[in-house]
């Protein structure tokens, strides 16, 4: 294939590939990011909750506006607390800003910015989280884990395995799509080099195109002068062109380069899905799959809850009161139901009042979060639903989606209910719960468009099967 002819050929190849990765693959990498911030946090808030790191002082002066690396030096152990607290927090103020501020295009992720993202993604090592790990954050992660692991409840054991997993499955999902676009990005750097030398006046094509040499330094000469300072030169990639236009093996080359871009053949890739039609019980479990990151979500949720609930609550410790709490104990007298009155916001934004019974709403987030964690192992709980048919397993689907809706409103009322406690020295030990409340609302979502997943593909079924249409073609 001529020269400007592969060129051209190459360009519309490029175009499907690049809104391909914005319209797709990049949504990925931050729904990655977003399932590792989620888990980082958690972890974050646990560490410090058990005094095993300090709370960064200085978290709430720092400003992000662009990838920033976490310190990764080493560290004495005696220091522990203040440097892992510190460097987490980093780590999870990164997330949050990638999350929330970050622009996952291909124009905004150039090469150096992805290799900002990987040396990012391996400032711990979650897929090797040991205590004889090089890497000081990463070891003493590990070391602070194990100590919290120490004869904790199979909740918070869930939840750290829940946490390291998902951590573990993110960064490297992350990273095979980073090298990925990074493979892309390349490929692009060399089409736009081609496309802005080529048509420059000044461009000889007839000394250029006789001999890779003479195309190399054609390129050299010109490269101040068309592309300036707007991208680097790499004379790696400037010697790819060559090789592909006018090498030896040109052929060769030029189909290595095809090949790199043959994902985005839609129909190709349409054509295989349909071949390998889903099935409907996997998509179901899927979903049901996804249940079970909520479970450390609801974790964090209920020991807020159960802390603002105390404070507010909190009575002086008087003689009679102390008493009173002794002899409770003493004939195994239940605890009085405690109850509050919130304001529930619909979601067509319609107020009522509604009475919250405390200690029953509590006992039944406990055991949302015991079914949840069971779930996330794949355990005894998770084994029953997938032994069930399709219709029970929908329904116990829809109950749990319609449930967390429900908890989700009420923690939501709770929340702001805590937030209007007029009473100085009270409001001021009472914790929000605004990021909780988001990542339970999102992986609400997840499981919602999981669940929508099957009852699509079912009608699709159905309607195939009205038709006459096998889905197997």
């Amino acid at each position: 294939m001529e020269v400007e002819e592969f060129y051209h050929s190459i360009e519309p190849m490029l175009r499907q590939k690049h809104d391909w990765f914005n319209n797709e693959k990049l949504q990925e990498v931050l729904s990655e990011y977003r399932i590792l911030h989620a888990c980082i946090h958690n972890l974050n808030e646990l560490l410090i909750k058990k005094s095993l790191i300090h709370a960064d002082p200085y978290r709430l002066d720092k400003r992000i506006s662009d990838i920033v690396i976490p310190d990764t030096s080493p560290f004495p152990d005696t220091d522990t607390a203040n440097q892992l607290g510190s460097r987490f927090s980093d780590y999870e103020l990164m997330l949050d800003f990638l999350c929330t501020y970050y622009s996952f295009t291909v124009e905004n992720l150039t090469i150096p910015k992805i290799k900002k993202l990987l040396d990012f993604n391996a400032v711990v090592d979650w897929k090797n989280l040991y205590s004889n790990s090089t890497s000081s954050i990463t070891r003493t992660l590990s070391n602070c884990l194990t100590s919290v692991r120490q004869n904790a409840p199979s909740v918070i054991l869930s939840m750290i395995n829940d946490c390291t997993g998902k951590s573990s499955s993110a960064v490297e999902k992350i990273n095979v799509m980073l090298n990925e676009l990074g493979v892309f990005q390349r490929e692009l750097y060399k089409v736009e080099l081609r496309h802005d030398v080529f048509n420059h006046p000044e461009f000889n094509k007839e000394k250029a195109f006789s001999s890779p040499d003479e195309e190399v330094a054609e390129i050299k000469r010109l490269f101040g002068k068309v592309i300036g300072k707007r991208k680097p030169y790499y004379s790696e990639l400037v010697q790819e062109i060559s090789n592909e236009d006018l090498g030896a093996d040109k052929e060769k080359y030029q189909q290595a380069v095809i090949k790199k871009l043959e994902i985005i053949n839609v129909a190709q890739v349409e054509t295989k899905k349909k071949s390998n039609a889903p099935n409907s019980k996997k998509i179901l479990m899927d979903a049901v799959f996804c249940l079970g990151a909520i479970s450390p979500e609801l974790q964090q949720i209920y020991s807020k809850l159960t802390e603002n609930f105390d404070v507010y609550y909190s009575k002086k410790h008087t003689f009679s009161t102390l008493l009173g709490q002794a002899f409770r104990m003493a004939f195994k007298i239940p605890e009085k139901e405690r109850i509050c009155e919130v304001t529930i916001v619909d979601s067509q934004g319609v107020s009522r009042a509604q009475k919250i019974k405390v200690n029953e709403e509590l006992k039944a987030m406990l055991q949302k979060i015991r079914i949840y964690a069971g779930i996330a192992s794949k355990g005894s709980e998770y084994s029953k639903i997938e032994n069930s048919d399709e219709t029970s397993i929908l329904n116990f689907l829809n109950k749990q989606v319609s449930e967390c809706q429900s908890i989700f409103s009420k923690v939501n009322a709770l929340d702001a209910f805590f937030k209007s406690i007029k009473d100085p020295l009270k409001r001021v030990k009472i914790k929000g719960m605004l990021l909780e409340l988001s990542t339970f609302r999102a992986s609400i979502i997840n499981v919602n468009k999981k669940r929508s997943e099957y009852v699509s593909y079912k009608e699709e079924l159905e309607q195939m099967k009205k038709l006459g249409i096998s889905d197997n073609g």
